[in-house]
């Protein structure tokens, strides 16, 4: 398509990350559409924690104000899914679920994870109230209290030295699962006091959003104050990988300091990148995106050597 029809960047995703990029490049004059599949990985939780200048927000209240400001500066912002990007650096044409297509000179992926939600009964009662998956965002919330961590595999006694930096004790939960932790990391949970019950869970009980009880199909139930789970999480989308962006083994995306991707005009930001999980460093990386988006559009005429 002509170069007139194309955009300077299309955002894929429309979280923190995407927005934030969005807002930036339209502040930098560049013309930028953002497609939002509306599936966002914290849609369940109450609030969004820690973010400067808001008070445990809502997540959709938060993605209101930033569409707001987004658009206010000159961004196109739509929601639809985009079925796959094609091309290569300043002529990527992004095609959506619907069959239509337009053309961009740079992408930003923002797409985020999706996680592996636990099949407990009683859980979706609780899920976002007292049950939650990240410990950066939610930790702060349960200081002193008795947690459980649903979850197995070498990474769980990890996630569970993360968490000693609020709860009051931990005990893992495997639901049924080898819990598969020897070594040092079972040195580090049998030091720190962190129990291990294997037994398959039957159900979460309490009342009013939280969780108080874990019940098991053998074995005592298990009183607790709230509930974390770490079983994995992947890719929100197939498209970086389809686009051969290097990643490692859980698809999270190798980028530089400017948050290229290995695919050149390809950049990423947000959860699909390595880091932790908080929506605002997601928001400070969708802007030093939108930086380095900006830098490479410099035209050369303007570069000074």
């Amino acid at each position: 398509m002509p170069d007139g029809d194309k955009y300077d960047a299309v955002v894929v995703g429309g979280g923190p990350a995407g927005l934030a990029g969005a807002f930036w490049l339209a502040r930098y004059r560049h013309r930028v559409r953002l497609f939002d599949a509306q599936d966002p990985r914290n849609k369940m939780t109450w609030a969004v924690h820690g973010y400067l200048g808001l008070q445990d927000v809502e997540p959709l209240e938060l993605r209101r104000i930033a569409r707001h400001q987004a658009q206010d500066a000159g961004a196109e912002l739509e929601a639809a899914v985009v079925e796959r990007v094609e091309g290569a650096e300043d002529d990527f044409t992004v095609t959506l679920s619907d069959g239509r297509s337009v053309g961009a000179r740079r992408i930003l992926l923002a797409t985020g994870l999706k996680d592996i939600v636990p099949e407990i009964p009683g859980f979706d009662d609780f899920y976002g109230s007292s049950i939650w998956h990240c410990p950066d965002c939610d930790g702060p919330s349960i200081t002193g209290r008795h947690v459980a961590v649903i979850g197995w595999g070498k990474k769980i006694a990890a996630y569970c030295m993360g968490m000693l930096t609020w709860a009051g004790d931990l005990t893992v939960l495997t639901d049924g699962h080898p819990a598969d932790v020897e070594g040092s990391a079972l040195r580090a949970l049998e030091r720190w006091g962190i129990h291990v019950r294997e037994e398959e869970l039957a159900r979460l009980e309490g009342d009013g959003g939280q969780v108080r009880r874990v019940h098991f199909h053998h074995g005592p139930p298990l009183d607790v104050e709230a509930v974390f789970f770490n079983i994995a999480s992947g890719p929100g989308s197939s498209i970086a990988a389809d686009l051969g962006c290097a990643a490692d083994e859980d698809g999270i995306l190798e980028v530089d300091g400017d948050h290229r991707t290995t695919v050149a005009g390809v950049y990423a930001a947000g959860d699909i990148t390595p880091g932790s999980r908080l929506a605002i460093r997601a928001a400070a990386e969708g802007t030093r995106a939108a930086i380095g988006i900006h830098r490479s559009l410099i035209p050369p005429e303007r570069r000074l050597r």
